[in-house]
C-alpha cells in the first residue's frame, strides 16, 4: 500500500469514529434526558463521585466540579472525559452523558 493510501485510510477511520461519536452525543442531548435520568445522575454522583469531589461538588480529594468550574468543557467532551475517569469507567455511555448534563447544571 502506498503512503497516501494509508493516510486516506487513517482519515476515513477518524471520520467514521467522529461520526459515531456525534451520533452517540446526539442521542444523549439534554433534550432527551428525562427528569428521572437527571435524578439518577444525582444518585450516581452521590454513590460514585462525592467521596472525592464532596457532596456539594466543591472538591475534597478531587477538584471542584461545580458548573462554574466546568465552563471549559462541553457536555460532550465532559461525557468523553468521564469515560476514562476512575469510577465513571463502569458507567454506560448513556449514564456518562446524563451525568455530564447533571454536572453542567
Amino acid at each position: 500500500m502506498r503512503g497516501s493510501d494509508e493516510a486516506d485510510i487513517v482519515v476515513l477511520k477518524a471520520n467514521t469514529a467522529a461520526a459515531a461519536l456525534g451520533c452517540l452525543a446526539a442521542a444523549c442531548t439534554p433534550e432527551t434526558v428525562s427528569p428521572t435520568g437527571l435524578a439518577d445522575a444525582g444518585l450516581i454522583f452521590s454513590n460514585d463521585c462525592a467521596s472525592c469531589h464532596a457532596s456539594d461538588r466543591t472538591g475534597d480529594h478531587g477538584p471542584d466540579i461545580r458548573p462554574a468550574s466546568l465552563t471549559d468543557y462541553s457536555q460532550t467532551s465532559l461525557a468523553a472525559f468521564l469515560g476514562d475517569h476512575k469510577t465513571a469507567k463502569k458507567l454506560t455511555a448513556e449514564q456518562r452523558a446524563i451525568l455530564a448534563e447533571w454536572l453542567k447544571r
